[in-house]
């Protein structure tokens, strides 16, 4: 059995956009000869779908969608695997949906819920296989795959192969991680597994995609990289000892520099092309981290702001903004978690690419580029860090060589600077602990001697 996997840029509310994406896919699935087509979870509704999930009109559309796919399934070419939310009486799920024969032949529901989702939907039951041309699949919706007791309930009522779609959010970790933490799935279920995330990106959120298919024995048959676009066919045969995935070339493992610029870049181009914009707008007065951000831009239009002069101020800033509205253009702030965190710099912009990267990071990220790298305090970013990052007390960041009495103060600018980061234009979180919606005006000083 042929299963093949796409990886569109679904747009969140764009639902018969990304539907029109879906059927040319899978018009492409059926000319390699593939009796399935699985995207990800949020592939019809876009992600993140709590979003929009509580609005009636929203999901109405979603459904009138999916009705447009299942009859195209009519034609006894590929099913589809598609996700997507909806409500149950009072209750809403995001999950996926089986499309064959002309029909909605499942649904499944996500049982395990990522931050995201939690306040909006309501997990689902524990899934079983669904059954599709003699194969008994195990679909799994969003972070399913991270509870050992579904594919373990999946393996105990007959699934064949675990079959994981999810939406994770990019992070700055390796890019094989998805890989090591599904193993243990396999090694507990004695079942291959299939795995697509969503490629994608929506305001703070970049979705890397990357897919990979894991044999019963855990051997890595088959991976397809972050950010690769089209279809990826995958073949499977059933043998003696179950389904197992045809062996293909494994592409190398992309480095951690080139990762985080291509993920950077492409949450750039992104918010342009979903703003409708006509390029980017760039202050040059924002120093290195400016030029940083224009070759981001690449190979957008680029245009240097001619607000400079000898403005400050309010004054600069609406100058900015006049310029941005008059371009059509992208106001790009180039603001760092170092000056977020210590409230400096300017706020206009409609998006911050540099956001959740300390100033050290841009510095790296700048020379691995040839790029003239940002000024930096490391002493200063290495207290943010243990701060912001890893959590540690005054007395764990003097064991690390830091001053422990430039702790309280640190502390005081972070907490005095939270209206100022509200204030902030968004960007991409590319980690845990980015900024969010911090409170404002609380007590704390993080070494309080009462």
């Amino acid at each position: 059995m042929r299963i093949a996997l796409a990886a569109p840029h679904p747009r969140l509310g764009a639902v018969a956009a990304n539907a029109a994406a879906l059927l040319e896919a899978r018009a492409g699935a059926a000319r390699q000869g593939a009796a399935l087509l699985l995207a990800p979870l949020a592939s019809l509704s876009g992600a993140p779908a709590a979003a929009l999930a509580c609005f009636p009109d929203f999901r109405a559309a979603c459904e009138v969608a999916l009705a447009r796919l299942a009859a195209a399934t009519a034609d006894g070419g590929p099913g589809l695997v598609v996700g997507l939310p909806w409500a149950e009486g009072a209750v809403l799920h995001e999950g996926l949906a089986l499309l064959e024969g002309g029909r909605v032949v499942a649904r499944r529901a996500c049982h395990r819920l990522l931050a995201a989702q939690e306040g909006v939907f309501a997990p689902g039951p524990s899934p079983g296989p669904v059954a599709f041309r003699g194969l008994r699949l195990g679909l799994m919706a969003g972070a399913d795959l991270d509870d050992p007791a579904v594919p373990e309930t999946l393996a105990e009522t007959g699934a064949e192969l675990l079959v994981s779609l999810s939406a994770t959010p990019f992070r700055r970790k390796p890019a094989d991680r998805a890989i090591d933490r599904a193993v243990p799935r396999v090694v507990e279920t004695g079942l291959p597994l299939l795995a697509l995330n969503l490629h994608a990106a929506q305001g703070e959120a970049i979705w890397p995609g990357g897919g990979f298919a894991l044999n019963a024995d855990c051997a890595l048959a088959a991976r397809w990289p972050e950010a690769a676009d089209g279809l990826w066919l995958t073949e499977w045969r059933a043998g003696p000892q179950g389904w197992a995935c045809a062996p293909q070339p494994l592409p190398p493992l992309e480095a951690e520099p080139a990762r985080l610029w291509r993920a950077l870049a492409f949450a750039l181009a992104e918010a342009v092309a979903r703003g409708g914009f006509s390029g980017v707008l760039v202050d040059p007065a924002q120093g290195e981290a400016a030029a940083l951000c224009a070759a981001l831009a690449a190979p957008l239009p680029v245009w240097p702001a001619e607000a400079a002069g000898a403005e400050a101020g309010h004054a600069r800033e609406a100058a900015l903004w006049a310029e941005a509205e008059a371009r059509r253009a992208l106001l790009v702030n180039a603001a760092d978690k170092t000056a977020l965190a210590l409230g400096e710099g300017q706020r206009a912009g409609h998006f911050a690419p540099l956001r959740d990267l300390f100033r050290t990071e841009l510095a790296a990220l700048a020379v691995a580029h040839g790029l003239p790298a940002p000024p930096g305090d490391a002493g200063t970013d290495g207290l943010l860090r243990g701060l912001l990052e890893e959590h540690k007390g005054v007395d764990a960041l003097a064991a690390g060589g830091y001053d422990p009495g430039e702790v309280p103060e640190l502390w005081r600018r972070m907490a005095g600077a939270a209206g100022s980061r509200r204030r902030a234009p968004e960007g991409p979180r590319l980690s845990r602990h980015g900024f969010g919606r911090d409170p404002i005006g609380h007590g704390f000083t993080h070494a309080t001697t009462e």
